[in-house]
């Protein structure tokens, strides 16, 4: 069981990388919650979401600004209970002013029944253990 939340969230950075979509959604609870409030994005890709169709209108969005973008995942961090923290850098150039970026982000990934039911970026590492109690 230690090792099955984990490998959820793997398998959705894996089947994300192959834009694998129903591969992702079929992971995702049908009322999932997201929470990109602490990065303090501003416009329509931050705040918070619900469920499949949150899901994908927080990615359309996010990736509209975007004329490329790539992840990398970093690490993935058994946080006890329920919970994972991965970390990832993100690398892409801006749409609108081709400005290159890289910023590394962690999530905290509450995951139920092989189910992930809620996702809580933050911008620090450190902020998501500090979340997940770790």
């Amino acid at each position: 069981m230690l090792g099955e939340k984990v490998e959820v969230v793997r398998r959705i950075y894996d089947a994300a990388a192959r834009r694998d979509s129903e591969t992702v959604l079929a992971l995702y609870d049908p009322d999932v919650e997201l929470d990109a409030t602490r990065l303090h994005i501003v416009g329509t890709a931050g705040g918070k979401r619900r469920g499949h169709q949150g899901l994908r209108e927080f990615f359309r969005v996010w990736n509209e600004a975007w004329e490329n973008v790539d992840y990398q995942l970093d690490d993935l961090i058994d946080a006890g209970g329920d919970r994972v923290v991965s970390v990832v850098t993100r690398h892409g150039r801006g749409r609108a002013s081709g400005a290159e970026v890289e910023i590394q982000v962690a999530l905290l990934w509450t995951v139920r029944d092989g189910k992930v039911i809620e996702v809580v970026w933050f911008p620090t590492r450190e902020e998501a253990l500090e979340a997940a109690g770790v």
